[in-house]
């Protein structure tokens, strides 16, 4: 995963009080493509937004699924975090995110598309019939019990 310098400390800070930014390998303050190109579309950063999404889509097959969703929340005043490795996963805090001093309340997985129909089909039974839904995932005599529902992010 390739990353952006953010460059001097006093926009490292500013970025960090925005819940932005990583450290890098030498310690130096940088940003994930995908953030560092939102970042740049809302001015914070000296760089073109296209020019850094495009680097990021040559990396990784969701980037404009993740920029969009990064956009999306951040838009509603939630902070998003890409992460450090790559795969679907991004990062959801709460509102109101203190940077360093809070961990993540969601995880979030970007899926193309509208996502795997049995998954959705079975939220919009669950939901027609106002439950929540729950899964058992069983394998070797060993059950693992996890629950989906629909979320909206307001």
């Amino acid at each position: 995963m390739s990353f952006y310098p953010i460059g001097s400390n006093a926009k490292a800070e500013e970025l960090r009080s925005l819940g932005a930014g990583v450290e890098g390998e030498n310690g130096e303050p940088v940003l994930p493509l995908i953030e560092a190109a939102y970042f740049a579309e809302k001015g914070k950063i000296d760089a073109d937004a296209a020019e850094l999404l495009a680097k990021a889509k040559e990396e990784d097959g969701l980037a404009e699924e993740k920029y969009a969703v990064l956009k999306h929340l951040r838009g509603r005043g939630y902070i998003v975090r890409c992460g450090t490795g790559e795969g679907p996963w991004m990062r959801v805090y709460r509102k109101g995110y203190r940077p360093r001093d809070e961990q993540a309340v969601q995880l979030l997985k970007v899926v193309r598309g509208g996502g795997p129909q049995e998954l959705l089909s079975d939220l919009e039974k669950a939901g027609k019939m106002r439950k929540k839904l729950a899964y058992a995932f069983v394998e070797e005599g060993k059950i693992v019990f996890a629950g989906a529902g629909r979320i909206g992010f307001e």
